[in-house]
């Protein structure tokens, strides 16, 4: 008699960072990555050449915004899993990202928010950079189009609804 397997708690979650959340229409987009990984699940701007994305940087603008980078199990990851907490995943240079433009994704949130608050991306230069979250302040960028579906806790991650690409508010 074989034996069952009760026990699937490895790498296992709610949902991951740019996983896409809903099989409804989605509006995903391929671009090449430029100048450096752009990790899943984050905001990524217009790169420099035709049909490329990049990180944002800390004077991206709302303009400069194109999407969010949506995870694929297609792509290896830079560092080797041995450490789940440093596991790095996403899309290095030269690869092609796919990229969220309309629809609903998962994303970490990092200072949480409430239903319906707008996302704000962080800007300023670090492990969040590119990561989402909510409110305003310093190094925030205020997406209007954005906005989390459901409260969601600080350092966890919650559903974004992406009506249309983008603007920001005041």
């Amino acid at each position: 008699m074989a034996i069952a397997q009760d026990s699937f708690s490895l790498y296992r979650g709610e949902a991951y960072e740019g996983q896409i959340s809903t099989t409804d229409v989605v509006e995903v987009v391929s671009r090449k990555v430029e100048t450096a990984l752009v990790q899943f699940g984050r905001a990524v701007i217009r790169g420099t050449e035709k049909r490329s994305c990049a990180p944002v940087g800390t004077a991206t603008t709302a303009a400069d915004i194109i999407g969010f980078s949506v995870r694929s199990m297609a792509t290896s990851s830079p560092t080797p899993p041995a450490n789940h907490a440093n596991y790095v995943t996403g899309y290095a240079v030269d690869s092609v990202a796919s990229v969220l433009r309309c629809g609903g994704m998962f994303a970490l949130c990092v200072d949480g928010a409430s239903a319906g608050q707008s996302v704000s991306v962080m800007l300023t230069a670090g492990d969040n950079q590119g990561r989402l979250t909510a409110g305003t302040g310093t190094g925030l960028l205020v997406l209007n189009q954005v906005k989390w579906v459901d409260a969601v806790t600080a350092g966890k991650v919650g559903e974004i609804r992406v009506d249309g690409i983008l603007n920001v508010s005041a």
